[in-house]
């Protein structure tokens, strides 16, 4: 009797390499997408974290005795466009830093923007003061507008029909 023997082809071999091949590319394609979310993913939220913790503390003080506390300037620092929130009150102590995202790295026109107060005084009435961070992406700035509370109480405490109350007695 004749032993036969035991074992793989070599378009069976074949066959099977090509499969392993798709899998593992497949598999390699799937990490490093999610690599991407993950990196994409932790940008948003460091910025949403400077976001919050900057317009937490603004509003705070803008609200309590109006801006100027706090400035805003961004520069260059080698091939990132580099912003920092610093405290007037602390000797110009940082606050909070970030990198600002510029879509075209080449030019720094778009990067430096010279040290300057956060909280512009909106025209009007009413003691409304607005903020820009560049924070949005290709260097777009977040804005929110805060009200500083005793210029409030004063417009509200103040009104023509008091002052009017107040002559006559």
């Amino acid at each position: 009797m004749r032993q036969r023997q035991q074992g793989f082809t070599l378009v069976e071999l074949m066959v099977a390499l090509a499969i392993g091949t798709v899998i593992i590319l497949g598999a390699g394609q799937l990490f490093l997408t999610t690599l991407q979310t993950f990196q994409n993913v932790d940008k948003v939220s460091r910025k949403q974290e400077n976001l919050i913790f900057i317009a937490q503390r603004l509003t705070s003080e803008i609200r309590q005795s109006g801006p100027g506390r706090y400035t805003l300037r961004c520069e260059r620092n080698q091939n990132a466009c580099s912003c920092t929130v610093a405290d007037q009150e602390e000797n110009g102590q940082p606050l909070v830093s970030f990198l600002k995202d510029v879509p075209n790295h080449d030019s720094p026109s778009q990067c430096n923007e010279d040290e300057h107060v956060l909280g512009e005084l909106v025209s009007g009435d009413a003691p409304l003061y607005r903020v820009e961070l560049p924070l949005e992406n290709n260097g777009e700035a977040i804005v929110f507008h805060v009200m500083e509370r005793q210029g409030i109480y004063a417009s509200f405490f103040d009104t023509p029909t008091r002052q009017q109350g107040k002559a006559m007695q």
